[in-house]
């Protein structure tokens, strides 16, 4: 049950990919802006040539596995992790989980709205007979009680029905905002469009309810739960799961090929340009609102390119060495921890659909390494206080390690200084010892020395 882990992390990357080329500019030299070779980011076109360039980017075919480079992988059983403890679903979390999605999904009523109602309304302002700026808007929805509109606003629609025009006077408040209203008596001219009351939880509400293939209440508290306790799993052995990967990347020794870092590089720019396109933008759009050079925002996108290449090589080494390839049943594994986790149920068509067959693939294999991950490696379960406990302790002893080592190179290093210091000495007597005046010219510049 790791799919929408897997899903959220490409989304995630993609963002980090983003904000990294569009996010805070970096500082380039005024001979680096000045230099032909770069045109500066606020005169680019979609005529440009970088910016063709940047359009007609092809990333080259994922490297074999034989071409990537040299990896070597530490045991995977010499790999230890601490988690908290697998937590069950408790009922408040289950009558929470329902009571957010009724009032997320309210239900129209023909009764006469009360506190704690949501009305759908127009409303148009005005002072003396004259409308103001930001008095009007329509088909606004607003939770009577919740002090969202000025002071008076909300009780006078309190008893009012659907299809009622309601004048509504109130006064601004002396401290208000805008210094032109402040103080100011005003009448809002306002339609109701509908009255909408949180859900109430019977069996009828669950049959209309889409998000529950339930016919009870009963059955769908059941289904609540299960999907409340099947994201449960799905963190803890996530965490596991980043944990491990953390500690074997940190001891595997990858030596990344040129054509790995090459099909990198592309794949992460690539990758960069499509998020921002998929917003409407073009490729000169994107430079130009980034601030940067095209130099600039390629190196930017291609800072991440060495890590991306390492994790790739890393889980391509260990899905060749386990056989994990991309098959229909590995496809149905995922679709059917994508239905668990989000109550929806869908199939391996569905999701390349969605997705795309390429993301799809490419998490459903990872999602097989990581599962095998966990089978090899050695789990610790301990209660959060006492992993905060142990982070602390690790903590200190690695600044006392810290201390020691500074300590003995400062030892090491005063030791050496005192020796050298004592062979410059001995040295510069014996050059002197011919000369009195040499000496006392050696006495006075050991002295400022020393002071």
């Amino acid at each position: 049950m790791r799919k929408r882990k897997l899903f959220a992390s490409a989304a995630i990357l993609a963002m980090a990919i983003m904000a990294a080329a569009c996010g805070k500019k970096t500082e380039t030299k005024e001979s680096e802006k000045a230099s032909g070779s770069e045109v500066s980011s606020s005169t680019l076109t979609e005529d440009s040539p970088e910016i063709k360039e940047l359009e007609t980017l092809k990333v080259p075919a994922e490297p074999k596995l034989s071409e990537m480079g040299s990896i070597t992988i530490p045991d995977l059983k010499s790999i230890t992790v601490t988690v908290a403890p697998l937590e069950n679903v408790t009922q408040e979390e289950v009558d929470n989980a329902i009571q957010q999605t009724l009032d997320q999904n309210p239900t129209v009523v023909d009764d006469a709205a009360k506190e704690g109602d949501t009305v759908n309304i127009d409303y148009s302002g005005s002072i003396d007979g004259k409308k103001f700026d930001g008095g009007t808007a329509e088909k606004q929805d607003l939770k009577l009680g919740s002090g969202q509109f000025i002071p008076g606003f909300e009780d006078q629609l309190i008893g009012k029905k659907a299809g009622e025009d309601v004048t509504v006077k109130v006064t601004f408040p002396e401290s208000y905002g805008n210094e032109e209203l402040a103080g100011k008596n005003a009448e809002f001219a306002v339609k109701i469009h509908e009255v909408k009351r949180p859900a109430t939880l019977t069996d009828e509400w669950v049959k209309n309810y889409d998000g529950t293939t339930a016919e009870t209440v009963e059955s769908y508290r059941d289904q609540v739960r299960e999907q409340l306790q099947a994201r449960k799993d799905f963190n803890y052995h996530s965490n596991i799961q980043d944990q491990a990967l953390q500690a074997i990347s940190e001891k595997t020794t990858v030596k990344p090929s040129e054509k790995l870092m090459e099909y990198a590089k592309a794949y992460l720019l690539d990758a960069t340009l499509k998020q921002m396109k998929s917003y409407g933008l073009s490729v000169a759009d994107i430079i130009n609102m980034s601030g940067k050079t095209v130099k600039e925002y390629k190196e930017d996108a291609y800072a991440k390119a060495e890590d991306y290449a390492k994790q790739l090589f890393l889980m391509r080494k260990l899905a060749d060495d386990q056989g994990i390839k991309v098959t229909d049943a590995l496809l149905d594994e995922l679709a059917e921890a994508e239905s668990s986790l989000t109550g929806e149920k869908t199939n391996r068509v569905k999701l390349i659909e969605q997705y795309g067959k390429e993301l799809v693939e490419e998490a459903a294999i990872r999602n097989k390494v990581m599962e095998y991950i966990e089978s090899q490696i050695t789990v610790k379960n301990e209660e959060p206080s006492v992993i905060m406990e142990q982070d602390s302790d690790k903590g200190k002893e690695s600044k006392a390690s810290e201390a020691e080592t500074e300590a003995a190179k400062e030892q090491e290093s005063s030791a050496s200084k005192e020796s050298s210091k004592a062979k410059d000495d001995s040295k510069k007597k014996e050059e002197t010892v011919a000369s009195t005046e040499e000496s006392s010219v050696m006495a006075t510049i050991e002295t400022k020395a020393k002071e």
